[in-house]
């Protein structure tokens, strides 16, 4: 019997909704704290904006990093992964040169950008618990 694709990729999403709520946190579970974002947002504007823009739907060539294209790209991968691609390849004019504390907090910012809770405690710079973390677009 043949289903329609909305359908299994409806079934998909509920399926690693499930497996990543059991055997970790998502960005559903307060993984940031509102003041972290608030710092983040500063850092952001000042080494960010001028490429993704100030509302982060980007400009020209560079992507946007809010709305529904960028959150689907990050579904289902890990925190860790967005946090790698963010300390290492920027700010474009020169990657990885913010310390992991900043990438830290604009990734809090990211995160309250797209619609994600803040929680009482901060995202931690450590990949190890930064990988137990992921990105689901929808609610589990």
């Amino acid at each position: 019997m043949r289903y329609p694709k909305w359908l299994a990729a409806a079934g998909v999403l509920a399926f690693t909704g499930a497996l990543f709520s059991q055997s970790g946190k998502t960005v559903w579970d307060g993984v940031y704290s509102a003041p972290q974002a608030t710092r983040g947002a500063a850092l952001y504007a000042e080494n960010c904006a001028s490429c993704h823009a100030d509302d982060l739907l980007g400009t020209g060539n560079m992507p946007a990093l809010t709305g529904k294209d960028f959150s689907k790209e990050w579904n289902g991968q890990s925190v860790g992964d967005l946090f790698e691609r963010l300390s290492t390849s920027m700010p474009a004019d020169r990657p990885g040169k913010l310390s992991k504390e900043v990438d830290a907090d604009i990734l809090a910012f990211m995160l309250k950008s797209n619609g994600f809770p803040a929680g009482q405690t901060e995202l931690k710079p450590s990949m190890p618990d930064l990988n137990q973390i992921r990105w689901l677009s929808v609610k589990p």
